[in-house]
């Protein structure tokens, strides 16, 4: 009996052990990949992996695009995919079908939409994501996530699919991406399996065209597909367990690159071939499929096998995930060897220790407390709050967050008070690269901390108390000092041992708190203006929203934007609901710029003009409430002045000196004394002011307005009024939407948009001094009657139905969408931005200016409404100056932008002559450099028509006129020519230009793979009379090519070729052929150093990234490049069988692959001769 006891127990030990040691090895689940399948009617491999599938019991069979023919879905040719699908139908576990190219082929979102309703009603198979919207997640198991893309989506035009996103929450490109991240973000935890038609990596070959110049939105080189792989792959960079499944590609491919696996699996039918692969990574061009299997303990393998003759073998395998990294163990201190209170700060004491000159430049701010020690409560998570367990890292900007749950489901953050600059400079700046590498513990790193402490740290505690006192809801920020310790679990290594503010998460499980008025849930911004849109049946509380604004210009908040906002609905009696604002996150409360260059750059830069420091008085409401604009234009729209001011004054009576003094008591003991107690006197100054402040920023605000009707059909009844007044009612049946009347006095132009629906506009009345309305119908049926036809324009799609009663209303009838489309964050505004303009080269000499940019963005745009550009030179050398004007006006015709320009420069400008020929003579030691010098006064101008493209390319088409007067100036080499020659005349000509041009490169910095073509073609004839006649045509053609030499892209070849033909004799040296210059193809030569009747040029470079190197400001690559250059010109009846060459290199360094510095030195039978540019040269 002893003996069997004994053998069962060594039995039982040996089942847990191979159990303990097996368990992590266990499949979760597996996910079977192909895509192509469209392509052929050869369903060997499809049915091949089914078969393998079926002894799998928990899996998902992804077809990853391109399931329908090149075509698309036609519903008249279902063929195809009821093939796939009877083939499918033998697979008893989760199908999903995901769109690619050719789903959106022909019939665009409506045939994407007609394949998913006839997969949907004849299989059990999904298709995500649905109803042709851009994303879509899935849990396939506990542990994974499969996050569904539709890439094809983003590529196509979106001015050819008019009812595009029309059952969609994500209206643009912009939402995509957020709620890309923000996927990525709650699944922090769990593997993100992440599948997308298009590759983010890939090995693939193209034709050499193709690589390069990217022109087509499915090559991996084409700008659009470039933006959309740069973004993606830099969000999946800040999370980890990230695996991307493609299946455009037609091969088989694993690589991982950052620490990204891609899988691609497209050989289903036709193959096509790969480059090779780097080490450890595969290609294959058998047909085939991949399979990735995710164990329990997280690590995921992927296999390949090929298929032939209906035989499969394992081609490759990899571990594309490890699995759970091995436990950090951590020593926690005991909770009792901790007294009540801890003493810590901020920032340690070497962080804020800054030099006089430091602080005079760059502001002395709230600095010192940053680093000065506050006794603080000390908290473990086991007690506090009665228990929090943390769940996830939170999602700020700028905030080191962690969210935390209770035993009864509510949510808690704490929030460290040491903000990351790495998290606000990649989630603001770097929204296409990953930084943290390159910029973690850098100048720029440790600049961005110091300038956080524009906000004191501790003020945020005091804001509940003031909130309090004039009924604004708010959260209640407790200071506390938190150790590490065993509850935090695996956040240990990023969190604990520092001083944290902990307080309710704004959402439903804190319904019933006092602070956030007891409502029925709470919702996100994003959800509100969803629910006031739906139905017309909720709305905003005004006044409370009115009131939170003004209190955030009363304590200096700047950062108002929308995710800072939570909103409390209630329902009422009748039914209907309102919204009632929670502002959270105080953070920049009471802030602080000073500093010479902080207070420079802050009224210098548009973006920053909002950071105004605090005082009494705030200097522009305008631009501190830059942020929430857009917010306020939303939320805002029946209140006048007297509900502004009746708020105002509300607080100014409720906010009491005591109530001020007892709100800063909530600041620790150890910040208290001067600059707090100089904040309340600026707080009271700033309540004595706040009547003014509102009604300042009023002005601006209803100085441009947008309405918006719901989703359903309204009644925009517009009526015109003398004295310049306008009312706007809007109706759904029987309820009233809004009803106010405008004034111009007040208000200059409103933006109507109906949304959703069959709407009807009315506009009639007489009226003078009207206000400017443009009415956006939707994408129905939309009536509009006006019966007042003055001022007021309609915008919709051209190829859908409107019904316009009155056939002489102004209208812009184009398929635009967005011109089209309500986005609530564009909004009606302007920027102005100077810059200093600073260069040199030998013959301008040092160059200074100015450069002036101010842009208008209104309702049409492309990109811009308006653009005026203002430059002025001095050149030190001549002594010339010119000045110049560029504006430019969209859509003048759909798309199609109007252009005018203007230059003048001066007697004493000069440009280079040498005399006409290839064999002009120059010898540097006999002749100075203003002997070639020739003075020329000159202007011009010109009207144009201007198209952009999406991909890159543009065409201008422009009559022009200008003149030129060349000085006969004595001593130089112009004096040679006789006094009485027509060159010295003042000539004015007319002419005509077309040209496009188009550019595309993968990097600004240091371009592995780049296309630049370009061609000019104009004709201008002399209109001054006379003796000359001159007349002539001319083209300019150019083609320049990057190209990466080896794979890791540190070697790379450029070549630029171009050239000018002059089409007639009769011509001036200023208008003929030139080359010589840095512009003009022979670096080692002075500018316009040869001129003739026909010139050609090539410039060759060999380009080497040596590496980089990490500096205390910012990381820095840098390389060199060996340069030869050649060219010529020809004139009439020449002889001349010389090459003009010229060789030499340069030395170049670039910063966050953003600018490149180049310095060089070439050298010809001239001279040598010194470049420096910003960039390449070409």
């Amino acid at each position: 009996m002893q003996i069997k006891l004994t053998n069962s127990i060594y039995y039982l030990l040996g089942v847990f052990f191979w159990t303990s040691i097996t368990f992590g090895q266990e499949i979760e689940t597996s996910i079977f990949v192909t895509g192509n399948t469209g392509n052929s009617n050869d369903y060997t491999i499809l049915q091949q992996l089914i078969a393998d599938s079926k002894n799998v019991d928990n899996s998902t069979l992804l077809l990853v695009g391109n399931t329908v023919p090149k075509k698309g879905f036609q519903l008249s040719a279902e063929k195809g995919i009821a093939h796939q699908l009877t083939v499918l139908s033998d697979y008893d576990k989760h199908t999903v079908f995901i769109p690619g190219k050719n789903e959106w082929a022909k019939k665009g979102r409506k045939g994407v939409r007609e394949l998913e309703k006839y997969i949907q009603k004849n299989s059990k198979s999904k298709f995500y994501p649905d109803k042709g919207c851009p994303i879509k997640k899935k849990d396939i198991s506990d542990n994974v996530v499969l996050i569904t893309l539709d890439s094809q989506w983003y590529l196509e035009n979106w001015d050819h699919q008019i009812y595009l996103n029309e059952e969609c929450d994500i209206k643009n490109r912009s939402l995509f991406f957020l709620e890309f991240t923000s996927l990525l973000k709650k699944a922090q935890d769990k593997i993100k399996v992440i599948a997308i038609h298009h590759p983010v990596f890939t090995n693939t070959k193209q034709g050499f065209f193709a690589n390069v110049s990217g022109t087509s939105s499915q090559d991996f080189q084409n700008k659009q597909y470039r933006i959309l792989r740069n973004k993606i792959i830099t969000i999946a960079r800040q999370q980890e367990n990230v695996i991307f499944l493609s299946g455009k590609d037609e091969n088989l491919q694993y690589i991982n690159k950052y620490g990204i696996p891609q899988i691609i699996s497209g050989a289903s039918n036709t193959t096509k071939k790969s480059k090779k692969a780097s080490e450890g990574d595969f290609v294959s061009t058998k047909n085939g499929y991949a399979r990735l299997d995710i164990h329990k303990d997280g690590k995921a393998i992927v296999h390949f096998y090929s298929i032939d003759n209906k035989t499969k073998t394992t081609i490759f395998s990899a571990t594309a995930l490890q699995g759970i990294p091995e436990k950090i163990e951590y020593t926690f201190k005991p909770a009792d060897s901790f007294s009540t209170l801890q003493s810590a700060s901020v920032y340690a004491d070497e962080e804020t220790r800054k030099s006089k000159l430091y602080k005079g430049l760059w502001g002395d701010h709230y600095r010192k407390y940053y680093s000065k020690k506050v006794n603080a409560p000390v908290a473990f998570l086991d007690t506090l709050k009665g228990g929090l367990t943390p769940i996830r890292r939170g999602g700020g900007q700028q905030s080191k967050s962690l969210r935390m749950v209770d035993k009864d489901g509510k949510q808690y953050v704490m929030r460290a008070l040491r903000k990351s600059a790495l998290k606000f400079l990649q989630a603001s700046a770097f929204q296409d690269k990953y930084i943290k590498e390159d910029l973690e513990d850098s100048y720029a790193d440790r600049f961005l901390l110091d300038f956080y402490t524009t906000a004191h740290p501790y003020t945020p505690f005091s804001i509940g108390t003031l909130s309090d006192a004039v009924a604004i809801y708010h959260t209640n920020p407790k200071l506390y000092y938190i150790p590490k310790q065993e509850r935090l679990g695996q956040y240990n290594d990023e969190f604990g041992d520092e001083l944290y503010l902990v307080e309710e998460r704004v959402e439903s499980g804190h319904k019933n708190l006092a602070s956030f008025g007891k409502p029925k849930k709470i919702l996100s911004t994003d959800d509100v203006i969803k629910e006031v849109h739906k139905t017309g049946t909720a709305s905003v509380d005004e006044p409370s929203y009115i009131r939170a604004r003004i209190f955030d210009m009363l304590i200096g908040d700047w950062d108002r934007h929308p995710d800072q906002w939570r909103w409390a609905l209630f329902e009422k009696e009748d039914g209907t609901e309102i919204c009632k604002p929670i502002p959270r996150d105080r953070d920049q409360a009471f802030s602080v710029f000073d500093g010479s260059i902080i207070s420079f750059l802050t009224c210098a830069i548009p973006g920053l003009r909002k950071m105004q420091s605090y005082d009494e008085k705030l200097p522009s409401p305008k631009w501190f409430n830059q942020t929430p604009y857009p917010l306020d234009m939303t939320f805002i729209n029946t209140s006048d002045w007297s509900k502004w001011k009746e708020q105002a004054v509300y607080i100014q009576n409720n906010l009491t000196d005591d109530v001020i003094k007892t709100a800063f008591k909530k600041i620790p003991e150890e910040m208290k004394g001067e600059t707090i107690n100089d904040i309340t006197e600026k707080l009271k100054g700033r309540r004595t002011n706040i009547v003014d402040i509102a009604h300042k920023y009023y002005k601006h605000l209803n100085s441009f307005e947008v309405i918006t009707g719901t989703q359903k059909g309204d009644v925009f009844n517009i009526k015109r009024s003398p004295d310049g007044e306008t009312t706007i009612e809007i109706r759904r049946k029987d309820i009233g939407v809004l009803h106010r009347t405008f004034n111009k006095k007040e208000t200059k132009e409103i933006w109507l948009y109906g949304l959703d629906g069959k709407d009807i506009f009315n506009v009639d009345g007489k009226g003078d001094n009207l206000i400017d309305i443009k009415i956006i119908g939707g994408k129905k049926n939309d009536t509009y009657n006006f019966k007042n036809a003055k001022k007021v324009k309609l915008y919709d799609y051209q190829h859908k139905e409107n019904t316009i009663v009155n056939k002489r209303s102004k209208k812009w009838l184009v398929d635009d969408y967005n011109t089209n489309t309500y986005d609530y964050k564009k909004r009606r505004y302007y920027v102005n931005q100077i810059l200093p303009l600073i260069a040199f080269n030998p013959d301008d000499g040092l160059r200074i200016g100015v450069l002036n940019h101010y842009t208008y963005y209104g309702l049409q745009r492309n990109p811009f409404t308006q653009k005026h550009t203002i430059s002025a030179s001095f050149y030190a050398a001549s002594r010339g100056v010119d000045v110049s004007y560029q504006g430019e006006f969209s859509h003048f015709f759909h798309n199609w932008n109007f252009g005018i320009e203007g230059i003048y420069k001066t007697p004493s400008f000069a440009q280079n002559f040498f005399g006409f020929g290839n064999d002009t003579a120059y010898d540097k030691d006999l002749v100075d450099l203003d002997f070639n010098r020739t003075r020329i006064q000159q202007w011009k101008t010109a009207v144009s028509l201007i198209w952009r493209g999406r991909d890159g390319g543009y065409f201008q088409f422009k009559p022009l006129i200008e003149a030129f007067e060349v000085e006969n100036t004595s001593d130089r080499f112009i004096n040679n020519i006789s006094a009485d020659n027509d060159v010295f005349d003042s000539q004015t000509y007319v002419g005509v230009e077309a040209k496009y041009h188009f550019n595309n490169t993968n990097d600004l910095a240091f371009p592995t793979l780049g296309f630049d073509a370009s061609i000019t073609i104009g004709y201008k004839s002399n209109i001054d009379g006379g003796t000359n006649k001159n007349r002539f045509g001319y083209i300019e053609p150019s083609i320049s090519i990057d190209h990466k030499l080896n794979k890791r892209g540190n070697l790379v070849f450029a070549t630029t070729f171009g050239g000018e033909a002059i089409l007639g004799d009769d011509f001036e040296f200023y208008h003929g052929a030139q080359i010589g210059g840095i512009q003009k193809g022979l670096r080692g030569f002075r500018n316009e150093r040869f001129t003739g009747k026909f010139s050609v040029y090539q410039n060759t470079d060999l380009r080497w990234k040596i590496g980089k190197f990490k500096t205390s400001f910012i990381p820095l690559k840098y390389g060199l490049t060996g340069g030869f250059d050649h060219g010529r010109v020809w004139v009439e009846n020449d002889t001349s069988d010389t090459w003009h060459t010229s060789t030499g290199g340069s030395f170049w360094i670039s910063g966050l692959d953003s600018f490149t510095a180049n310095l060089g030195y070439y050298v010809s039978t001239d001279s040598g001769r010194i470049t420096f540019a910003l960039g390449f040269a070409f």
